[in-house]
Order: C-alpha cells, then sequence, then structure tokens
C-alpha cells in the first residue's frame, strides 16, 4: 500500500516541557523517575469539540516506565 496511513489513535504529537530529561515525582502514585518524552493526547469531545491533554512518559530507575498527568508531575531534582 502507497502512502502513510494514519488514525486518531496512532498518531502523536510530541511537545516540549521544561520538566523533559528532569528526574520528576507523580504525586498521585508516589513514584519517581525521568520524564523521557511528553505527548498530546486525545481525551474524548465535548460540546463537539475534541479535548486533548498532555501525558508524561516517566522511566524509573529500574527501567519500567509508567504513564502521569504532566500538569501534577514535580521537579525533585
Amino acid at each position: 500500500m502507497d502512502g502513510e496511513e494514519t488514525s486518531a489513535s496512532t498518531r502523536f504529537e510530541y511537545e516540549y516541557h521544561p520538566l523533559l530529561h528532569h528526574l520528576v515525582r507523580d504525586p498521585v502514585s508516589g513514584r519517581e523517575g525521568h520524564l523521557v518524552v511528553v505527548v498530546r493526547t486525545a481525551l474524548g469531545y465535548v460540546d463537539g469539540q475534541l479535548r486533548t491533554g498532555l501525558t508524561g512518559y516517566v522511566r524509573r530507575a529500574d527501567g519500567t516506565e509508567f504513564t502521569a498527568a504532566v500538569a501534577t508531575l514535580e521537579d525533585v531534582s
């Protein structure tokens, strides 16, 4: 198949964030790690408008990763 195929479920929009590559803490879960990427994700539609939010991918010292709402992350470095 020629061309590039994308859909809303597979397309990510990477975002710059001042905490990228910093040691951060997620106060909701209490976990810490380095913020490795921030993506804008679709949250759904409200009144016909697509609502989005920022999701951070955080890598812990043991190599596992978890996601967290970027707005709640705290800088601990």
